[in-house]
C-alpha cells in the first residue's frame, strides 16, 4: 500500500536545454525539495511529425519544429555530480541507440557517480524519425529490445552473460566495475501502447513498470484501466501485481498556461487541487511521479514543491 505522503514527486527535464541551463534546472528541483529529475532518451526528430504518428497532435505552430536534446547519459553523469539527493531517471533509454553491454556499463557508472541514484528507465524506441536520421534499425523494436533485456539485466545483477542472438551477441560479458548497490540500480521499462510483448517484459524483467499519461488525460482515473491491464499481465504470466513498482508521466500545468499537447487534460488548479490530483495516484499503487510541468519556471517549481509539501502533512 503506497500512502500519499511517501509519493516520490519528481520532474522531467525541459526539453531542448542547453547543458548548463540543465544542471541548473535539476538543482533547483533539489533545492525546492521534490524528490527526482528526469531525462528523455532523445537528440534529433520531428517532434509535430512523430507525436502525430503516435496520436498526439501539437499546435500548428509546432509543424516542422524538430527536438533537439543533449545525450542522456553524458547530460546525467553532469547531473549527478551536480547535485546530492534527488534520484535521477532516464524517461526512458531506448536500447537500440547502444550495445546493451555497453548500456549496462554507462548505467552503472551513472549509479556510481550519483551514490546509487539511479532508476534506469529502458524502453524499445518510438521516434521513426529520430532512427531514421542517425541509421538505427526502427523493424522489429520489441524483438530487439527483448533481446537487450537478457543481456542489460544479469549484468546489473553481477553476472557474466554469454549470449548469442538475432540481433546481439556478447562472450561473458560483466559490468567493469560495480557500483554502490550489488544488485545494480533498478530496471523501469516504458510502455507507451501497452501492447502484450511490453506487457511480458515488464511482467517478467522489469523492478518498475512506467506508463505515461502526459499529453492525453492526467487524472489519476484515467489511469486506472491502464493499471489494471497491466495487473492483469502480471497474473497471466506469474507475477504478484503487487511486486512491480509504478511509475506514471503527469501533465502539470498552473492556471494560465497551455500544455505543448491541446489534446493534454493537465492536472492544474491551486497547489491543494494539485496535491488532491497527485494523492489519487497513491491509490492505485503509484509510488513515484514524474511530471511535466507547465511553464517550465522556478515559480512553477515552487507550486509542485508546496503541493508536495501538502502531501507530506
Amino acid at each position: 500500500m503506497v500512502l500519499a505522503r511517501d509519493l516520490s514527486i519528481g520532474v522531467v527535464i525541459p526539453a531542448m536545454l542547453p547543458a548548463g541551463e540543465v544542471i541548473a534546472y535539476a538543482r533547483l528541483v533539489e533545492a525546492c525539495g521534490l524528490d527526482s529529475v528526469w531525462l528523455g532518451d532523445h537528440f534529433y526528430f520531428d517532434l509535430y511529425g512523430d507525436l502525430l504518428a503516435q496520436g498526439t497532435p501539437l499546435a500548428d505552430t509546432m509543424r516542422g519544429v524538430y527536438y533537439r536534446g543533449q545525450e542522456i547519459f553524458t547530460m546525467l553523469a553532469a547531473v549527478a555530480i551536480a547535485t546530492e539527493r534527488v534520484e535521477l531517471g532516464t524517461l526512458v533509454a531506448c536500447t537500440g541507440y547502444r550495445n546493451p553491454a555497453l548500456l549496462a556499463d554507462m548505467a552503472e557508472t551513472i549509479d556510481d557517480l550519483s551514490g546509487g541514484r539511479l532508476i534506469l528507465g529502458l524502453g524499445a524506441g518510438n521516434m521513426a524519425s529520430e532512427h531514421h536520421i542517425h541509421g538505427f534499425p526502427f523493424d522489429r523494436r520489441v524483438g530487439r529490445f527483448e533481446e537487450a533485456l537478457q543481456i542489460i539485466q544479469p549484468m546489473l545483477r553481477g553476472e557474466a552473460v554469454t549470449f548469442a542472438g538475432e540481433f546481439y551477441r556478447t562472450e561473458a560479458a560483466e559490468v567493469g566495475l560495480k557500483g554502490p548497490r550489488p544488485g545494480g540500480p533498478p530496471i523501469m521499462i516504458g510502455v507507451l501502447g501497452g501492447g502484450p510483448r511490453m506487457q511480458r517484459l515488464v511482467a517478467q524483467r522489469a523492478d518498475m513498470w512506467s506508463a505515461w499519461v502526459a499529453f492525453g488525460d492526467s487524472d489519476a482515473v484515467a489511469y486506472g484501466p491502464v493499471r489494471a491491464a497491466m495487473d492483469a499481465a502480471c497474473e497471466r504470466h506469474g507475477r504478484d501485481p503487487a511486486t512491480l513498482g509504478r511509475n506514471v508521466t503527469v501533465d502539470i500545468a498552473l492556471p494560465g498556461h497551455d500544455t505543448l499537447a491541446p489534446t493534454a487534460r493537465p492536472l492544474t488548479g491551486s497547489s491543494a487541487e494539485i496535491a488532491a490530483g497527485l494523492a489519487a495516484y497513491a491509490g492505485h499503487g503509484v509510488r513515484h511521479l514524474s511530471v511535466v510541468l507547465t511553464p517550465n519556471t522556478a515559480e512553477a517549481l515552487e507550486a509542485l514543491a508546496r503541493a508536495r509539501e501538502q502531501l507530506r502533512g
